[in-house]
């Protein structure tokens, strides 16, 4: 028998199970209410009351709370999965945090790892770096994962059998920490469905992501400050810095995404943005970070950057459409503005209206920020 394990919802489930003969498999959701890919799974009544106070206290403390709770049911699902572990189990399927007792008590079984999470040093290191280039973006530091699960995590990996990757940069990383090629897949993540318009003459730019700041808004609006009439369009999240959203450049999308010019992904962490895929499936010009790029290839309508390049930001913006022609007062837009929406600052913008950014802190060489970056990756 082979045995997965989701303890949460996530876009990997179905498809995996797609790929498998269902008639072999036992199947452990606690959070499903009905079959999935034709498979009746073992749940949990009350789990989604559980959830909804997650995201509650997430909302309250901030999204870390959030992801702490996730973080808890993983570990609990694998602890009771793995006291009644049928003798037949000779292939187990669990995601990352979630697999490292039901991989001890089955030692002749395969071992397949579902890294659907970050590698949580590197997390760690990328956004220390982020907190570094924007100290006064505190939502960076909300969340640091406990030592006991970064130590779990990387048992988990040398348990594994085989370990199944969401991107190319995971892999990277995997293998620059000792994982053998041999053992690395791919772990099909599809992204929300999500369609984009291309517009290059729209002054709109869409923000893969949330207006979290690790996803990379106060980069992003630095960079647009620098243009005459570009605007900024995302997905509210939490995580969020207040004085970012209150920025007159930025627009917050409900429902559909406008038109636009672009998509930029300046992640500082591993991210799976639906609107970074839908802006490759399109051709929709986009820039992005190795960590929000998946699986994409970089091609005509895909260019790289490295975390926490305005300059190359700036650049992007300017160069993927054509010139807005206008009278630079206030950037017309597809859709209705956000309430604070106001006028776009004209003129001198050499200061962030954020009261930080990559010009303001201390004197470095203009190679500091792309530098620091790298500093701790081992």
């Amino acid at each position: 028998m082979k045995l997965v394990i989701a303890p949460e919802p996530a876009p990997w489930v179905a498809p995996l199970l797609e790929s498998m003969n269902c008639a072999d498999v036992a199947l452990v959701a606690p959070w499903a209410s009905g079959a999935i890919a034709g498979l009746r799974p073992l749940t949990l009544p009350g789990w989604r009351v559980l959830r909804a106070v997650g995201r509650r206290a997430g909302a309250v403390l901030g999204g870390g709370a959030d992801l702490a709770l996730g973080l808890r049911i993983r570990q609990a699902v694998d602890e009771a999965v793995a006291a009644l572990l049928p003798r037949t189990v000779r292939a187990v399927f669990a995601p990352s945090i979630g697999a490292h007792r039901v991989f001890a008590r089955t030692p002749r079984a395969e071992h397949v790892l579902l890294m659907d999470l970050p590698v949580l040093r590197q997390l760690h290191a990328d956004l220390d770096d982020a907190a570094e280039v924007l100290p006064r973006a505190t939502f960076l530091e909300n969340y640091r994962a406990p030592r006991a699960l970064l130590v779990r995590q990387e048992e988990e990996l040398v348990l594994a059998s085989r370990v199944l990757v969401t991107s190319r940069y995971a892999r990277q990383r995997l293998r620059s920490r000792g994982v053998p090629p041999a053992r690395l897949g791919v772990l099909s993540m599809p992204a929300r469905a999500l369609q984009l318009t291309p517009a290059p003459a729209s002054p709109n730019v869409l923000l893969a992501g949330t207006t979290a700041s690790r996803c990379g808004l106060e980069l992003a609006l630095e960079a647009i400050e620098q243009t005459r009439e570009l605007v900024l369009w995302a997905r509210r999240g939490p995580g969020s810095s207040a004085a970012a959203l209150r920025h007159p450049r930025l627009r917050l999308v409900e429902g559909a995404p406008p038109p636009v010019r672009c998509v930029v992904a300046p992640s500082w962490v591993e991210a799976h943005a639906p609107e970074a895929a839908a802006a490759v499936a399109v051709g929709v010009p986009l820039l992005a970070t190795e960590r929000a790029l998946g699986f994409a290839e970089q091609g005509r309508a895909v260019t790289l950057m490295r975390p926490g390049d305005v300059a190359r930001l700036r650049d992007f913006l300017e160069t993927s459409g054509p010139p807005h022609r206008g009278t630079g007062s206030s950037p017309p837009t597809a859709h209705p503005a956000a309430p604070h929406d106001s006028q776009p600052p004209t003129g001198n913008m050499g200061s962030s209206r954020l009261g930080y950014s990559a010009r303001s802190r201390p004197p470095a060489p203009p190679s500091q920020a792309q530098k620091c970056t790298d500093s701790r990756r081992g």
